[in-house]
């Protein structure tokens, strides 16, 4: 199910990435700085990884009101108005090899046949999906994704439920015969769904983005280090 923000969220979305731009100090938004606008955006009080240590859970922002959790990512990708196209990003390092006992699975190597490499792959993405939603305490699991153009101008926001697939709803094969990128093709349309590479173990996973994707475009305003400084240390003096 694809969700779409409020327009107070989208205005606050706006706004955080503002303020987040300005900031001569950032080089880039990504990482925590995407969790943080976002939070903001959805008036979500999260942990602040300054003073607390971060978790590599992956439910990055929750709130605790919804249980809504959301594993948040932040992606330069190509994307143009009102066209349907794809993206793809890493979801997880899946070492199955390694795993495959705690997998279920007696012995996994390069030659197991590609539908059963296929179902250990889904069996781990699924215990890391449910086992971090108990322990985080989400009920409604959900991706969202930052799209971001080259020049940093244009944003999209993608958020939907993370959905896990049973084995018969994917059959997998080898990219070539030297067996370097298992594909997982979605059988109900025959799209390239997943990815994986035994030798980095890289599991990604590729989204369609509808045409309908919310959007903004934003004109980059870098402040002066001088000037961020002279905003906020009178604040911050003031602070007892």
């Amino acid at each position: 199910m694809q969700y779409f923000l409020t327009k107070s969220q989208l205005t606050r979305m706006e706004n955080g990435l503002k303020a987040a731009i300005s900031i001569p100090f950032i080089d880039d938004i990504e990482d925590y700085i995407v969790e943080a606008i976002l939070e903001y955006a959805k008036e979500i009080q999260g942990i602040d990884p300054f003073t607390n240590v971060r978790s590599k859970r992956l439910y990055d922002v929750v709130d605790p009101k919804s249980q809504i959790g959301y594993s948040v990512k932040s992606l330069k990708w190509p994307f143009k108005a009102g066209t349907e196209s794809e993206f793809e990003l890493v979801i997880q390092r899946a070492d199955i090899f390694k795993k495959a006992l705690s997998l279920g699975f007696c012995h996994l190597d390069i030659n197991t046949d590609p539908q059963t490499l296929g179902a250990a792959l889904l069996t781990h993405w699924r215990i890391k999906v449910e086992e971090d939603a108990i322990f985080q305490n989400v009920d409604d699991k959900r991706i969202f994704v930052l799209l971001k153009s080259t020049d940093n101008k244009k944003f999209a926001f993608f958020e939907e439920n993370i959905r896990l697939y049973q084995s018969d709803e994917i059959t997998w094969k080898w990219t070539d015969k030297t067996k370097t990128g298992l594909q997982g093709i979605r059988n109900e349309d025959q799209m390239c769904v997943y990815r994986w590479y035994p030798n980095q173990k890289q599991f990604f996973e590729r989204f369609k983005l509808p045409s309908n994707i919310q959007k903004l475009e934003i004109n980059p305003i870098r402040l002066e280090k001088a000037q961020v400084v002279d905003i906020l240390l009178p604040y911050l003096q003031a602070q007892p």
